[in-house]
């Protein structure tokens, strides 16, 4: 019989927090599950953490591959799932007790594509953080239309938190962007945009823990570029598939200039290594605003024309006053 749940981990040089994540995932009150480890080329001991739990618990399911990065391995496990639903977990991170439990109960209920949870966030040490940052609309019931559901997956564009329905994801065919980073950002916007339901749990259930060396999370530079490259690709991806509209331009505007925006810390150097970016989305931004109406057409309309006037250098502050 298939599990009710397959819970996917990539794992890259995370021995140090893997045996607390896969305890956390092997002790859930909720016991209908497979737990899907794909090491990607580590080269410390991870795999042996992962070998050595596969021979405890019958319920893990060891993969490896040498190093293709994360997205490429995401896809690999999605491939190989066998549950009714699948939940995605850093292999930082823990989840607590009933994570899957009350997320499982409450997809069945309302028949949910997707369902999320609220998040609690651990010092790379695993103490709690005491100052915590998250958008106020992750914690809002997901909006109905396209605009809204857009903006709520950029608000909330993470993959860990969320269960999802494994025939919702292989019908509209939803594949992680391999050489991309923060290519969860377009897989959870596309999500959103597709769901008939997305149920919102409000209660924290998982952890996510912050500051890890070398996680893209802690390479700011890294994830603006990441950012910009996932909004060139899934215009593109939502033109190609027939959903653009006046509603998702409008939505990819606001997101493409707070894009642009988080490049005004960035040194004058880091901001030369990407202007062909950055020119390219400043341009569309300019081309897309042509196309919409009322109140969306005046305000990007005069952001484009005041950064024309003053100056490309003006972009970013421009782009700081307008997002």
């Amino acid at each position: 019989m298939r599990p009710a749940v397959s819970v996917l981990i990539p794992v890259y040089n995370a021995e140090k927090y893997l045996p607390l994540c896969l305890a956390s995932v092997l002790h859930q009150t909720f016991a209908d599950i497979e737990v899907l480890c794909l090491d990607d080329g580590s080269v410390d001991q991870s795999l042996s953490v992962l070998r050595q739990t596969a021979r405890e618990d019958s319920r893990v399911r060891v993969l490896t591959q040498t190093n293709q990065g994360v997205a490429a391995a995401r896809n690999r496990l999605l491939d190989e799932a066998r549950g009714r639903y699948v939940a995605f977990v850093d292999a930082d991170d823990l989840v607590l007790p009933r994570y899957l439990e009350i997320l499982h109960t409450a997809a069945v209920q309302t028949r949910a594509e997707v369902t999320k949870c609220f998040f609690y966030e651990l010092e790379e040490d695993g103490t709690p953080r005491n100052k915590t940052h998250c958008h106020r609309s992750f914690y809002r019931p997901v909006p109905a239309g396209d605009g809204p559901r857009f903006r709520a997956g950029y608000e909330d564009a993470v993959l860990w938190g969320k269960l999802f329905e494994r025939s919702f994801l292989a019908r509209h065919r939803f594949r992680f962007w391999p050489g991309r980073v923060a290519e969860d950002f377009s897989f959870v916007i596309l999500a959103f945009l597709y769901a008939a339901q997305v149920t919102v749990v409000p209660e924290k259930l998982y952890a996510y823990r912050k500051n890890v060396p070398g996680a893209i999370t802690s390479q700011a530079f890294r994830m603006a570029v990441g950012i910009l490259l996932n909004l060139v690709e899934l215009r593109q991806e939502l033109k190609r598939r027939g959903r653009w509209n006046e509603q998702l331009a409008s939505a990819w505007v606001h997101a493409a200039v707070w894009g642009i925006c988080r490049f005004r810390k960035f040194s004058a150097e880091q901001r030369a290594q990407q202007q062909p970016l950055l020119d390219w989305i400043f341009q569309t931004v300019c081309q897309e605003q042509a196309s919409l109406c009322g109140w969306a057409k005046i305000r990007w309309g005069l952001f484009c024309w005041l950064v024309q006037q003053s100056g490309e250098e003006s972009v970013f502050f421009w782009s700081k006053i307008f997002r």
